[in-house]
């Protein structure tokens, strides 16, 4: 893709430990899983018990690799590292949702099915192991594979979404599988009852009254391709703005990540990659590019408003809450604050977004991430998230600051913008849901947090 900065000669690399293979694992295998299993559900017809058999193939792979973080750490092969404020938070938060989950039929009156308790952990926590191992392994951030396969990821997806949007058609992704995995795998067809198709109806928006199909490419869904960004983004920025060779080619993929994201029609994950492309460049003072990029922005946007049909009258739409979309946002938060107030204890794990759908309950905060784990995990749970994002913050700025080679710094820059895109997209959204996100943040957040207290 392009040549991303090395470490400095003078720089000692970390001790390789070995596990780096999983995290690549990671980045490579979960943008195309959802396609896989769609596939193996729909066309070529292996039962839903076998699929999901298949499907557990991520979190097997990290209970694996924390067992083999357990192992070296046990017998001495481990890196030792003080115990840091982001320690606290990640593991705070992780038995608070296991506590919940084995005491929620004596604490809670709303009886929730021990499937969606299960399913609640693992879309509230579970994904948070993967932080220990990013502890584990400070090694990754000497080494810039991991930010080139970042960045391959989001070219080759974008290139899929774009043609998706020339020439898959709903019905092509009905015989995908697509409509029967959404309705009769995941449980969810009270997604899709406002479309023929059986499709999700989020695959649709309206763009200044004229309906849009937007784009999924191998997510299947618009919001889970778009939430993906956030750690390509600014991967992609860094290439842009750190490259001394192959420069044409970083601003090539560049590019096609961002035409990728703009085909989703996702508002408010966009100005969250905007805002993240504009703070690397302010963290690397390129103030040139920064300044030229936001010429660009006002451009494009002027001569999308003229020539887009309707583009004009959706922005203003979008900047005075008047789209359907927001007013949905502003009702559900209505419905989380409600919810926090009335039980500040939460009403326990798999009450939150589409895991009560899967079970036939009340959707709850379905388009909030903070009002999930407040509708979960209460007050507590609501407050150690925001801990882990604002402690995971300050262990990227610090890496950014002190790590002691230049990919290290470039890590922690990484992990500082995907914190304020996570922070911002919360919002609207429930992010860590989607796995590519919640896997890959969570690791190099533990990263960051190891090297955050190198010196150069």
């Amino acid at each position: 893709m392009t040549e991303i900065a090395a470490p400095h000669p003078e720089a000692i690399p970390a001790e390789r430990t070995g596990l780096g293979w999983g995290l690549q694992a990671f980045i490579w295998l979960l943008p195309f899983h959802v396609l896989a299993m769609a596939a193996l559900f729909g066309p070529v017809g292996l039962p839903a018990p076998v699929v999901r058999a298949f499907a557990a193939w991520k979190e097997t792979l990290v209970a694996v690799l924390v067992a083999l973080t357990a192992v070296r750490a046990l017998t001495g092969h481990g890196t030792r590292a003080p115990i840091r404020a982001a320690d606290l938070a990640v593991a705070g938060l992780g038995l608070l949702a296991l506590v919940y989950l084995v005491g929620a039929g004596v604490w809670f009156r709303y009886d929730l099915p021990l499937g969606a308790r299960a399913y609640g952990l693992r879309d509230a926590a579970f994904f948070s192991l993967l932080y220990f191992v990013g502890r584990a392994t400070p090694d990754i951030a000497d080494d810039p594979r991991y930010l080139r396969a970042l960045i391959a990821v989001g070219v080759v997806t974008s290139a899929i979404a774009i043609l998706e949007r020339l020439l898959v058609t709903p019905r092509m992704l009905v015989l995908l599988g697509a409509a029967q995995y959404i309705q009769d795998f995941l449980g969810l067809a009270v997604t899709t009852v406002h479309n023929s198709y059986g499709l999700p109806d989020s695959y649709w928006t309206m763009l200044g009254g004229h309906l849009v199909q937007r784009a999924g490419s191998t997510y299947l869904s618009s919001q889970g391709f778009a939430v993906p960004f956030l750690v390509i983004v600014p991967a992609a920025t860094l290439a842009v703005l750190t490259a001394e060779r192959r420069r044409a080619w970083a601003l090539a993929g560049f590019g096609l990540v961002w035409a990728g994201l703009l085909l989703t029609v996702t508002r408010m994950t966009t100005v969250s990659c905007v805002i993240q492309v504009f703070l690397i460049a302010a963290l690397y003072r390129r103030w040139g590019s920064a300044i030229g990029g936001a010429a660009l922005l006002t451009l494009g946007a002027a001569v999308a408003a003229v020539v887009v049909p309707g583009f004009a009258a959706f922005i203003w739409d979008t900047l005075t809450w008047q789209t359907a979309s927001s007013v949905g946002h502003v009702s559900d938060w209505t419905e989380g604050i409600t919810q926090l107030l009335r039980y500040p204890l939460g009403v326990g794990l798999g009450a939150g977004g589409l895991t009560a759908a899967r079970f036939g309950l009340p959707t709850i905060a379905a388009d909030s991430q903070y009002f999930k784990y407040s509708v979960e995990l209460g007050v507590l749970g609501l407050g150690l998230y925001v801990a882990v994002l604002a402690a995971i913050l300050a262990a990227g700025a610090g890496a950014f600051r002190s790590a002691r080679t230049a990919t290290a710094r470039m890590y922690g820059a990484l992990v500082a913008a995907a914190v304020v895109g996570i922070a911002l997209n919360g919002f609207t959204t429930l992010l860590l849901s989607t796995p590519f996100l919640s896997f890959t943040f969570f690791w190099l957040g533990g990263t960051a947090v190891s090297v955050s207290g190198e010196r150069a």
